[in-house]
């Protein structure tokens, strides 16, 4: 199944140049997959509900070719990519009308149980045989990201705000400590062309995180730890 949804950039998704933002880009892609997985009753709330378990991402990475305009109308389609006891992978791919590729995404994610914090196989949440892989559009890889001796760029706390039903800092306001290690100068020159995120460990409501930057001409190399552990890694390609 292909979860299909009509966007538009709206003002809550642009940055200072009236583009769809990096931030704003990253919303749209949790929101196309939670919104899929809802079809399919796998979406968090659901499987916390029925399973007593919740779903974390582990990768995603983003490759882009372009960007929207403010107003400018576009399509996520979102679908299982690929399936195994342990995790599952969601592609969501925005588009143009006339149906060209302007992002795509590819996010591993993998099923916890809710009592012990540990990994539990994909089929106690009501995945079985009817569920089927579609074919992925873009050839996505992962590769290994190496954050150490990164020095630091920012230290922040976790807040209210930041966190997600499951009770943990959500994914998306990682990318948000991230991002603000630029400035609106820097980040209008930045034209980024993959962002690839691990996602290692959780953090909570006021944990005290620290922020690490490396920048070179063709990539920057960020991660996010806790206590000197990191919590996610990200490599910006641009």
């Amino acid at each position: 199944m292909i979860y299909v949804k009509h966007r538009i950039a709206s003002s809550s998704l642009i940055d200072a140049n009236a583009h769809l933002s990096y931030m704003g880009l990253f919303d749209v892609v949790e929101d196309a997959i939670t919104e899929g997985m809802g079809v399919l009753r796998l979406d968090g709330v659901t499987v916390k509900r029925e399973y007593n378990a919740f779903w974390v991402f582990t990768k995603n990475k983003i490759r882009l070719f372009g960007t929207f305009q403010w107003g400018e109308e576009f399509v996520a389609e979102s679908f299982i990519s690929a399936l195994s006891p342990a995790k599952m992978v969601v592609d969501t791919a925005l588009k143009r009308l006339d149906g060209s590729i302007v992002a795509y995404s590819s996010c591993e994610m993998c099923v916890l149980d809710l009592a012990t914090g540990r990994i539990r196989r994909t089929s106690t949440v009501g995945i079985d045989d009817t569920f089927v892989a579609e074919q992925p559009q873009c050839e996505i890889t992962f590769d290994k990201i190496d954050d150490s001796n990164l020095p630091q760029a920012d230290s922040v706390t976790v807040r209210s705000t930041n966190i997600d039903y499951s009770r943990h800092c959500n994914n998306v306001e990682y990318m948000r400590f991230i991002f603000n290690t630029y400035t609106v100068a820097e980040l209008d020159k930045l034209s980024v062309r993959e962002i690839e995120v691990y996602y290692v460990a959780q953090s909570y409501e006021n944990d005290v995180l620290t922020v690490h930057k490396s920048v070179s001409a063709d990539c920057d190399i960020l991660a996010v730890k806790k206590n000197g552990a990191t919590v996610i890694k990200c490599r910006i390609v641009h």
